[in-house]
């Protein structure tokens, strides 16, 4: 087994060697590497705001309705109400309740209403789609309204409970859509664009839901790999021993990981804290603590998603009792200024999907990308989260006096334990 194992790794290399050198041969003609959404705004946000100029009839697209009917049809009967509705406005981070704001708000004016949540990555808030769905109908009125959760996985029962979302869904005001439902939603839209540059851009949105949200391997390359691993039953069979080895090859590096990086951690006088990455389930991490007294905020790793997906990283609280908008404001802005603009949550006076200013994209699905794997082997990663650590102490060090007297507020700004997930 172990000589029909080497030559399906043999030949699989081979093989992807091959394919890169075709990319590197044909790319100033084809550019396959080149992807137009490594240059937009990719989170929650940006997705919603492609989503939603899609929808929006009288949007710069210039193809009238069509995208919105086909996405009516896309959720099926619960939302028939709204097919033969002449207006339609579409709005993004509608306010609702309190604070929370949702993705997605089509009024179709005397029809009704329809809400969409967006959750490609982060899960979801304390009682947020039961609040949603309470918000629409009280916007709705006399009209129709319908509540639908965009998401890979089911609402959590903090979210919304069962019953509740069962007798919404028996009302047909409650309806769970799936990225493959965009996917197919998104080309049938392609094939409808009269417009070539509207068509390409709905083709690369498609592209990137599949392999950053869904997690797919570039087609090219699983099309080689799946050729060799069918070339004959011995190499099938290795496939298999090859794929049931990989959950262990996977641990010994996060052992890996877990001893290199402690190692050098100490060496800058800071420490591994909160080390949880051996159950692989949602919201697992690791964080780093700068100092030894009681500390409020910490610098934390973590994974939005199961099987080590979606990684992020920024500085939360240590525990639901501490909140203060002070610091929230200023960790926020000291971070900004240091490591990229972005938005803050209840939990995370700052956090950063990737790819930011410190990670690129490939780092961010570790399930099925090798580059964080190849990182841990060769120690770069070691190196990095270090290097991260190390500035991210540098710049609460010095931090003017009024930023220090905000944050500190008697104890230290960076904490040992982890909160619950994001939750934007």
């Amino acid at each position: 087994m172990k000589q029909e194992i080497d030559q399906l790794l043999k030949d699989v290399t081979f093989k992807m060697g091959t394919l890169r050198e075709a990319r590197n041969r044909f790319s100033p003609q084809l550019a396959p590497e080149f992807r137009i959404f490594n240059y937009l705004r990719t989170d929650e946000m940006g997705v919603s705001r492609c989503i939603a100029d899609l929808l929006d009839s009288n949007g710069a697209h210039g193809q009238g309705r069509v995208f919105l009917d086909i996405f009516l049809k896309e959720i099926g009967s619960a939302s028939a109400w709204a097919t033969t509705a002449e207006d339609c406005q579409v709005m993004t981070e509608k306010q609702a309740n309190g604070q929370r704001r949702i993705d997605i708000y089509l009024d179709f004016q005397r029809v009704g209403v329809i809400g969409i949540e967006n959750k490609p990555w982060a899960g979801d808030q304390d009682r947020q789609l039961a609040d949603y769905a309470a918000y629409i109908k009280k916007e709705a009125g006399n009209k129709k309204w319908l509540l639908v959760y965009l998401s890979n996985r089911d609402p959590s029962e903090e979210s919304i409970t069962t019953s509740e979302r069962e007798v919404l869904e028996e009302s047909k005001q409650f309806v769970r859509l799936t990225y493959e439902n965009i996917i197919e939603w998104l080309e049938d839209c392609a094939c409808k664009s009269k417009a070539l540059v509207v068509r390409v851009f709905i083709e690369e949105l498609a592209k990137f839901i599949r392999m950053d949200i869904n997690g797919e391997l570039d087609m090219s390359e699983e099309k080689e790999v799946s050729s060799v691993i069918l070339k004959t039953s011995e190499s099938l069979s290795s496939a298999f021993q090859v794929f049931k080895a990989m959950e262990g090859v996977k641990k010994e590096l996060l052992n890996k990981f877990h001893g290199e990086l402690d190692i050098n951690l100490e060496r800058h006088g800071l420490k591994l804290d909160d080390w949880d990455l051996e159950s692989w389930r949602a919201y697992i991490g690791f964080s780093i603590r700068f100092c030894e007294h009681k500390q409020n905020l910490n610098l934390r790793f973590a994974f939005d998603q199961t099987s080590l997906n979606q990684f992020f990283w920024g500085i939360s609280r240590d525990n639901k009792q501490y909140n203060n908008q002070h610091v929230w404001a200023e960790v926020n802005k000291l971070m900004s200024t240091h490591f990229g603009s972005t938005k803050s949550t209840a939990n995370w006076p700052w956090y950063s999907y990737l790819p930011d200013h410190e990670f690129g994209i490939e780092m961010k699905n570790w399930w099925i990308s090798p580059k964080p794997w190849v990182s841990i082997m060769d120690g770069s990663l070691v190196e990095k989260i270090t290097d991260i650590a190390v500035r991210v102490h540098k710049a609460f060090s010095d931090a003017t006096p009024n930023q220090l007297h905000l944050l500190l507020e008697g104890d230290s700004v960076i904490s040992t334990t982890h909160p619950d997930p994001i939750t934007p």
